[in-house]
């Protein structure tokens, strides 16, 4: 072989590792979910350097109208990346009934927690996670998720959970509904049934949750689909049982708080959390 053709073939190779490295986190992985294996549950990745076991992000999206791109969207943003950047094993899972997740969507109900629980369960089994530290962060309907999560994993170190809803039966019967609020009352309804029992499974403002991880919670003072008093609750709630929890109300703004309003919140309690944590 000619060395011209060597040479070729090392530039081919050397471009063919380059594309699967940057495109690691881009092309969704997937499990089968561990309550109907013919249904699947997709998440991305984006390793930091050096070698694993990594301290870990997961990450869960709220409602998306549309195509409903999932977890995808935390790659398209360059979450994921930012994240691994910082030295931290970044996850990102699409809800059911989200991206490539089979559906149908519950609302933060069961299949939902135990979509997010088996990814968790795959990268510690992976070698990637750490077993010990590991931090949830949820948007909306994902900060309920990553609670209900929480409550029933408490090797959960740490979670942050923005704009969400914590108490069901108390926010569908709450009289002040805008359009924005009702339209969350309607997929909440249509998701789960609305019964009584359905809606308090989903709650985290109840006696018996028992969250061991440290929580942030982050909510907008104008916010037209939540109530900021929900998350004011739930932190008195935790502390009330020993635990660690501080809510943040932002004046100015309402559901969608601005990333960079948040992270100088969210990043210092992330990386204390992990630092500190001996779970």
């Amino acid at each position: 072989m000619s060395m011209l053709s060597n040479l070729l073939l090392l530039a081919v190779a050397s471009l063919t590792l380059s594309a699967c490295g940057s495109g690691a986190a881009s092309a969704g992985l997937s499990i089968p979910h561990p309550d109907d294996a013919s249904k699947q549950v997709e998440y991305f990745i984006e390793r930091p350097g050096g070698q694993g076991p990594w301290q870990t992000i997961v990450l869960l999206h709220g409602h998306q109208d549309g195509s409903r791109p999932g977890g995808k969207d935390f790659v398209d943003w360059g979450v994921l990346k930012n994240m691994a950047n910082r030295g931290y094993l970044a996850v990102a899972v699409s809800q059911p009934g989200y991206g490539n997740s089979s559906g149908p969507a519950d609302f933060s109900g069961p299949f939902t927690q135990h979509s997010v629980s088996a990814v968790i369960a795959k990268v510690r089994a992976d070698g990637l996670a750490s077993p010990e530290k590991i931090v949830i962060q949820g948007i909306s309907r994902g900060a309920l998720a990553a609670g209900l999560v929480a409550a029933q994993d408490p090797s959960v170190s740490g979670l942050v959970l923005i704009s969400g809803v914590y108490d069901l039966p108390a926010y569908i019967t709450d009289s002040r509904a805008g359009l924005e609020k009702a339209a969350v009352v309607a997929s909440i309804i249509a998701e789960t049934g609305g019964a009584s029992d359905a809606l308090m499974a989903r709650s985290l403002l109840r006696p018996d949750v028992d969250i061991k991880a440290s929580l942030l919670i982050l909510n907008g003072a104008k916010d037209d689909r939540t109530d900021p008093d929900q998350a004011r609750a739930l932190a008195r709630q935790i502390a009330r049982g020993g635990g660690n929890a501080r809510a943040i109300i932002y004046p100015d703004f309402g559901h969608k708080i601005p990333i960079d309003v948040r992270n100088k919140d969210i990043d210092p309690f992330i990386d204390e959390v992990l630092a500190t944590s001996s779970r």
